[in-house]
C-alpha cells in the first residue's frame, strides 16, 4: 500500500495502521481466561471525517477525535450515556489522546502541539520543534504516572510522531519526553519513518514500532526496535500490508509482537511465538487485558482469544468495515470502527453480562 504525500497519508496511515489503545487504564487482572458474553450497541459519531483515535479514563469519561474534519467538532466525549462535541472552534485536530485520570488528559496534534485537559478544559501545554521543525504531527502518546509530590505529579509520559521528509514523507522520526526536568526531545538517530507506538514492560525494556514510507526497507515497511543505553536495535522488518505488517501493543504489562500472523513475546533477546492465528483475515492489530484475554482486529470484525481457542465477539455486516483502535475496561470495550461504504463513524460498545 502506497502512501504519496504527507498531507493527505495522514488519515490513510491513521485508517491502516494504528490500533494503539492496548495501553488504556485497564484494573489489575489475574490470568484468567477473558468472557466473551458481551452485549453490544453501536453509536454513531456525526463528523465528516474518519474519526482515528480513542482513550479513556473510565466507561464514563471516554475521548475521541481525528484529523481534518468539521472545525467546531473536533473533540467528541462520552459520559457514559451518550457521546457530544463541545462545538468550539479549534484550529488544530486531535491526533492522539492519552492520560492517567479524568481531569489529566493529553491530546497531541499537529505543528508540534500538545494540549492538556484538567477536568474543565483543553489548554495549550507544549508547542515542540526538533531541529528547526515545527511540522510535527504527535500520531500516538504514552506513558506512566510515577508519583506524586503534593498536589505535583511527575511523570514519564512519550509523545511520538514524526515530520515530512524532502519527498513529503512522514519519515523523519519524533519522540518527545515529559518528565521531573519538563518536555525534551531525545535522539532518533538510528531510527527510520514515523514513531507509531513507544511502550516501556515491567522489565523497564522499551520497544518502538515506526512505519517508513515511500521507497523504504520494504517500499513501505514496518519496523520494530528495542531502545537502549541511548541506541535503537532493529529486532524486526516487514511489508507494510495486511498479512505482513508487523506490530507491538502492551498488554497487562507485557510488550507483545504481532509479525504477520504471529504473535510472539521477547524472552532471552529472541522471539518466542505465543499464538500464530491460522486465519487469514486477521489483520495484525491486538488488544487485551490479559495473556488469556486478547482481541484481535480482523477485516469483518472482532475476534478474541481466550488462552484455548478465537472466536468471533461481533462481524460486520457490511465490507470495507474496520477498527481504528480500542479503549478497554475491567468489564467495558469500546471499539472505534468506520464504515466506509456509508462514511459513518461508529463506536461499538461491549458490556459484559
Amino acid at each position: 500500500m502506497k502512501i504519496f504525500i504527507y498531507i493527505t497519508s495522514v488519515t490513510i496511515f491513521l485508517i491502516l495502521t494504528f490500533s494503539c489503545n492496548n495501553n488504556n487504564p485497564v484494573n489489575p487482572v489475574d490470568e484468567q481466561p477473558g468472557r466473551r458474553d458481551y452485549v453490544w450497541t453501536v453509536d454513531t459519531i456525526n463528523y465528516p471525517n474518519s474519526i482515528s483515535r480513542i482513550w479513556g479514563s473510565s466507561p464514563t469519561d471516554v475521548w475521541a477525535g481525528g484529523p481534518a474534519g468539521d472545525v467546531y467538532k473536533t473533540v467528541w466525549h462520552f459520559d457514559g450515556k451518550t457521546w457530544s462535541t463541545d462545538n468550539i472552534f479549534r484550529t488544530f485536530y486531535p491526533e492522539s489522546f492519552f492520560g492517567f485520570a479524568a481531569n489529566d488528559v493529553y491530546m497531541g496534534s499537529g505543528g508540534g502541539k500538545i494540549f492538556h485537559f484538567d477536568g474543565n478544559e483543553w489548554e495549550l501545554l507544549a508547542q515542540l520543534t526538533k531541529d528547526g521543525h515545527k511540522d510535527i504531527i504527535f500520531t500516538n502518546m504514552w506513558g506512566t504516572r510515577i508519583s506524586f509530590f503534593g498536589h505535583l505529579a511527575i511523570y514519564d509520559l512519550y509523545a511520538v510522531g514524526a515530520y515530512g521528509d524532502e519527498k513529503g514523507y512522514l519519515n523523519k522520526s519524533v519522540i518527545a519526553h515529559l518528565g521531573s526536568n519538563g518536555w525534551e526531545m531525545l535522539s532518533t538517530n538510528g531510527l527510520k519513518g514515523l514513531v507509531a507506538k513507544l511502550y516501556e514492560d515491567e522489565s523497564k525494556n522499551i520497544f518502538v514500532q515506526t512505519i517508513e514510507m515511500g521507497a523504504g526497507e520494504h517500499y513501505d515497511s514496518t519496523l520494530i526496535y528495542e531502545y537502549s543505553d541511548g541506541r535503537y536495535t532493529k529486532l524486526y522488518s516487514s511489508v507494510w500490508d495486511r498479512g505482513t505488517q508487523a506490530d507491538i501493543s502492551l498488554i497487562n504489562g507485557e510488550v507483545y509482537f504481532i509479525l504477520g500472523n504471529e504473535i510472539a513475546q521477547r524472552k532471552n533477546n529472541q522471539f518466542q511465538t505465543y499464538l500464530t492465528i491460522n486465519n487469514s483475515n486477521f489483520f495484525q492489530r491486538i488488544w487485551g487485558r490479559n495473556s488469556q484475554d486478547i482481541f484481535l482486529s480482523m477485516i469483518d470484525g472482532l475476534a478474541h482469544y481466550n488462552g484455548t481457542d478465537l472466536e468471533y465477539l461481533f462481524k460486520y455486516n457490511k465490507p470495507s468495515t474496520y477498527i481504528f483502535e480500542t479503549v478497554i475496561f475491567k468489564k467495558e470495550v469500546f471499539c472505534l470502527v468506520i464504515d466506509y461504504v456509508n462514511n459513518l463513524n461508529l463506536i461499538y460498545h461491549g458490556k459484559l453480562k
